[in-house]
C-alpha cells in the first residue's frame, strides 16, 4: 500500500493533497519506474495534459512524494481526515 502526495500550485500558491492505493504496488515499485506519475495522477484527477503533471484551469498538479504505508498508518491519516477510506 502507498501513499502519495501531491504538490499543487494555483498561481503563487503552493499546497498538498494526498491519496492512498492498495493495488498499485509498493514505493519500490515506483522507485523501480514500475508504477509513473502518470498513472498516479490519472487515477486522481484524470486525464493528464502534460507528462510531468496535470493542468486544468492553470492549476499544475505533480507526484511529490510517494512512501510506503501500512493499514494501521492509514487508519490514523483518515481519523485526523488526511485521507479518505
Amino acid at each position: 500500500m502507498i501513499l502519495v502526495t501531491y504538490k499543487i500550485q494555483d498561481g503563487d500558491q503552493d499546497y498538498f493533497e494526498y491519496s492512498w492505493f492498495s493495488e498499485l504496488g509498493t514505493k519500490s515499485d515506483y522507485d523501480e519506474g514500475v508504477i509513473k506519475d502518470k498513472v498516479l495522477i490519472e487515477e486522481v484527477y484524470g486525464d493528464t495534459k502534460k507528462e510531468e503533471g496535470w493542468v486544468n484551469w492553470g492549476i499544475l498538479r505533480r507526484v511529490h512524494a510517494v512512501q510506503d504505508i501500512t493499514k494501521k498508518e492509514l487508519d490514523v491519516l483518515d481519523k485526523f481526515g488526511v485521507v479518505h477510506k
